[in-house]
């Protein structure tokens, strides 16, 4: 077998494919035994040459013996499906299958099973190595509960019902919680896992870390040393919450993740999930990227001692008086880096927005609006002043005559489109560095994943352990959606999750009988142009005819 690139016609992409050579009569020729990709430029052809390298491996790996990503367990218990790439290379006809003929007014259908998502998301389950990180039929119902996570998030109780009801599958529910109490066992067993088919993904190197921290709050006021009350970024201070750090490549592929007790401060998260992760995980030559929550002098000095680079948001009204005259004197007529300063071993780089100064003037506009408003209701200063963001235009004559400050106003609309990094990589192009500082949203896509598409919370566990085992189902379940549109990106085109899950979920089989004898049969249904491409992507080939069983 080898790599093939192939020109289009008419076109400047490239296909990249798997080939194998086949002798037909006096002549050789090649057989496509798996379709990588399509490559729009120089750079994604590498990519797909890479990704095309591993898959090459793998598949040489299949023919000479037992392997990590052996997919024959799963075949054997989804007979829909083929693994392509599996198929061996010969030149003999293939055998017509045979027919028979069913009455159609015989048939009743017993039941209808989504397949889609056992098909996919279970072959990359296999793939990915998730299937060794339990044993026995623990494995089994960590699979079915996290691509029922994927399919349908729902508490564990509802779980078990969609696993009945949609695909299938009788699990008691107490086998769920004694999976879930097995999985915490090996907790860092599963994130070694993740890790290393990221690793595997970003070609052995991963040289980007995006990390940032969210919260998750309960519909509870119970505390114990996991729910704590502490700040919530969903506003919900009169309940307890976790606090959950979560790190990623510049791909959106995840890292590691760390639950904290909810009372746990943003800047305390950082050096300790390092730590721990640096134990389990080999985190090499790796930069690093925050945002300005994470700028602590304690944090900074923390990764410079371990030699890790960082890239952080600034905060600039903090800066030493001549640092913060050089911003505010630098000109502003256009958008770019209007300061590039090494401060000692650190170097910070300011950059002006005109969208930013219209966005930064907007929303004071409505902070002022709402000050005014509250000013002119009420004559008690000290309901305002507590507030950090209302404090900053505020000046008060007397005990309680408040009144908006013109000139704190003016000082604060001087940094409108004004922002900032601080970093220790002196080496680097401030093109390079404010590129990968904005690669934060990608992060911060990643909770919103967490939060929406697999619905982290609400959380209906209580006790600490069932909780973290809880969290770990949901990064597995993220872990599993990012790889699949990682690959979809890169051999496709850009799919949604939530088009990919419509998609599966259409993905399904009717099993029915015949009356008046032991007959059964399996029927599959029509597949979208979404899911034959995701299919595709996963080398799988779906058996499209009705079949007796």
């Amino acid at each position: 077998m080898f790599i093939r690139t192939k020109p289009i016609v008419n076109s400047s992409r490239k296909r990249v494919q798997i080939c194998a050579s086949r002798r037909v009569g006096d002549k050789v020729k090649q057989k496509v035994i798996r379709h990588v990709g399509i490559a729009d430029n120089d750079s994604h052809l590498d990519e797909l040459k890479k990704l095309a390298e591993v898959l090459l491996k793998k598949l040489e790996d299949e023919q000479t013996g037992p392997t990590l990503f052996d997919v024959s367990e799963f075949t054997k218990k989804h007979p829909s499906t083929e693994i392509e790439e599996q198929a061996p290379v010969t030149s003999k006809p293939e055998v017509e299958p045979s027919v028979s003929l069913v009455a159609i007014e015989s048939m009743r259908e017993e039941r209808r099973v989504v397949d889609g998502f056992h098909e996919i998301f279970g072959t990359l389950f296999n793939q990915l190595g998730f299937n060794s990180i339990l044993k026995g039929k623990h494995k089994d119902v960590l699979r079915d509960v996290i691509l029922a996570r994927i399919a349908h998030p729902a508490s564990k109780s509802a779980t078990q019902q969609i696993l009945a009801a949609d695909f299938g599958m009788e699990i008691e529910l107490d086998r769920i919680y004694r999976m879930m109490d097995a999985l915490l066992e090996q907790k860092e067993a599963a994130q070694k896992t993740v890790f290393f088919a990221t690793e595997q993904c970003c070609f052995g190197k991963i040289d980007l870390m995006l990390f940032d921290v969210t919260t998750l709050y309960f519909e509870s006021t119970d505390d114990d040393e996991l729910r704590q009350f502490g700040y919530s970024k969903d506003q919900k201070f009169h309940s307890t919450q976790v606090v959950l750090a979560l790190a990623t490549a510049s791909n959106g592929l995840p890292i590691g993740y760390r639950l904290f007790p909810g009372n746990t401060a943003d800047v305390s998260t950082l050096i300790t999930a390092i730590e721990e992760w640096k134990k389990i995980i080999p985190i090499g030559e790796v930069r690093i990227v925050a945002d300005r929550a994470m700028m602590t002098e304690k944090n900074l000095q923390f990764l410079e001692e371990q030699k890790i680079q960082y890239i952080v948001a600034a905060k600039l009204k903090k800066q030493a008086t001549n640092i913060r005259e050089q911003i505010l004197s630098a000109g502003k007529d256009k958008s770019g880096v209007v300061l590039d300063q090494c401060i000692g071993q650190r170097r910070l780089v300011v950059t002006f927005c005109s969208e930013r100064r219209k966005k930064d003037a907007h929303d004071r506009e409505r902070i002022l609006e709402k000050i005014d408003k509250k000013i002119g209701k009420g004559k008690n200063a000290k309901k305002l002043v507590s507030n950090s963001g209302y404090q900053k235009y505020l000046s008060c004559l007397g005990e309680s005559k408040l009144f908006l400050d013109p000139e704190k106003i003016a000082q604060d609309a001087a940094w409108d489109g004004l922002h900032g990094v601080i970093t220790n990589c002196t080496d680097a192009s401030k093109e390079e560095l404010l590129s990968q500082y904005r690669r934060l949203w990608v992060i911060e896509e990643s909770f919103r994943l967490h939060k929406h598409n697999l619905s982290l919370r609400p959380i209906y566990h209580f006790k600490p352990e069932r909780v973290e085992a809880h969290v770990l189902i949901c990064y597995l379940a993220f872990s599993l959606m990012r790889h699949l549109e990682f690959r979809v990106a890169l051999q496709q085109e850009k799919i949604s999750m939530n088009e990919m899950r419509a998609a599966l979920w259409r993905v399904q089989s009717s099993y029915l009988r015949e009356d008046g004898t032991e007959n059964r049969y399996r029927l599959p249904s029509a597949m979208s142009v979404t899911a034959r491409k995701l299919y595709q992507v996963m080398g799988i080939k779906r058996i499209q005819i009705a079949k007796k069983m």
